[in-house]
């Protein structure tokens, strides 16, 4: 373990970041097994992390904020979640391909290829809602996707559609500073309300990673669903935080996928 840590803390720039990160939170690295999982103790459970994701997210932009996320959510695991009332406002959701080993967190399919998967975010700390969450705070899944619906709707406020004209297509981007609710807000049901005067309704979207999105018109499908695969993809590719490659149709019925790139 004492070499691989030599090595990665003279190299590395990510794990030596993350590892001053921890270090500032009061955890230290256990010890980092063959495969290159770093493992941690956090109030008697025993974590396994990798930086493979964060490694790709910080080649991509250089971001420290993808190491504070990470930090963020181990941190969440050495404390008790708070009484439901007090940071039900805080409740929210984000996507995972159906591949992610969801275990006991709750979430809900969306398409055959991702779900949506609910936590909650307390100064910036993020954390999962687990089945036993629900346990704790007597609360039904129902109630819970109430309560984000309602938050999503109070936080679509805050969202601005960016429209640019592409050969007199429109092409529509979200604006907020909540980067990482850029491809939940779409999900709001008020969400209608706010593109049907520019981008119109029904509308399509792709979001390829959680910060990261496109949506059109359908007058304007077919010429942006022919010339956008390749920057979907290229998204999906070179992100830690994949979601999906399928084109999604947002319509009075729901959300659904008419294909994939």
């Amino acid at each position: 373990m004492s070499n691989s840590l030599k090595i990665n803390s003279n190299e590395d720039i990510v794990f030596n970041n993350f590892k001053k990160q921890l270090e500032s939170k009061g955890l230290t690295i256990d010890s980092i097994d063959k495969d290159g999982f770093i493992l941690i103790n956090v109030a008697g459970s025993d974590l396994k992390v990798s930086l493979d994701n964060v490694r790709r997210n910080y080649e991509r932009d250089s971001d420290d904020g993808h190491i504070t996320d990470l930090i963020n959510v181990i941190v969440s695991h050495s404390s008790k979640k708070e009484d439901w009332e007090s940071i039900k406002d805080k409740a929210y959701i984000q996507f995972f391909p159906n591949a992610f080993e969801f275990e006991n967190l709750v979430y809900e399919k969306v398409t055959d290829e991702f779900s949506k998967v609910f936590m909650v975010n307390i100064n910036n700390n993020f954390s999962f809602i687990s089945d036993d969450d629900l346990l704790h705070w007597n609360l039904d899944l129902e109630e819970l996707k109430k309560q984000v619906d309602l938050n999503l709707d109070a936080f679509l406020n805050k969202v601005q559609i960016e429209v640019e004209d592409v050969d007199s297509h429109k092409l529509g981007m979200i604006n907020i500073e909540e980067v990482w609710l850029k491809s939940a807000s779409l999900f709001s049901s008020r969400i209608k309300d706010l593109v049907k005067n520019n981008i119109g309704f029904p509308f399509y979207a792709v979001i390829p990673v959680r910060d990261f999105c496109y949506i059109f018109g359908e007058q304007d499908f077919e010429y942006f669903s022919e010339r956008i695969g390749s920057v979907v993809v290229e998204e999906y590719e070179k992100s830690g935080y994949p979601i999906t490659t399928e084109i999604l149709k947002f319509s009075e019925n729901g959300v659904t996928s008419i294909g994939k790139y």
